[in-house]
């Protein structure tokens, strides 16, 4: 059975994103994305996503 995609952040990453941002930590997640180029990356909020179902670490 395929795993099915997020479609918006869930409470929890929303409680992640809030404690980050409270601690001024970095959020912007395409910076360290590797799909942060242009014909690998579709999504709307892209540069500057700091939520995102397709989020992959680079270098992993």
């Amino acid at each position: 059975m395929a795993k099915r995609k997020k479609l918006k952040p869930s409470w929890l990453d929303n409680l992640k994103i809030s404690i980050k941002k409270a601690l001024g930590m970095k959020i912007i997640l395409c910076d360290s994305c590797k799909y942060d180029w242009r014909q690998a990356c579709y999504q709307p909020a892209r540069p500057n996503a700091v939520w995102c179902p397709d989020y992959s670490k680079r270098g992993s």
